[in-house]
């Protein structure tokens, strides 16, 4: 799946759609010397219409960059 999402450095992200309406976002948090450190996995319910993108910066925020306004 492709949301506009600007990840920071030192953490990953996949998202991943399970049906029309629920999204699964895994985010891989990275360590200074490149070693993972935690994962956390998000089983986001979605509402039909909803902007998926704001729905997974509202989830785990500090793993995106700032959206202009």
């Amino acid at each position: 799946m492709s949301l506009d999402l600007t990840v920071r450095h030192g953490y990953e992200v996949e998202v991943a759609q399970v049906d029309e309406t629920n999204l699964v976002m895994t985010v891989l948090v990275i360590n200074t010397d490149g070693k993972a450190s935690g994962r956390h996995i998000f089983d986001l319910k979605t509402l039909a219409g909803a902007d998926l993108a704001k729905v997974c910066r509202e989830a785990y925020p500090i793993a995106f960059e700032e959206v202009a306004p």
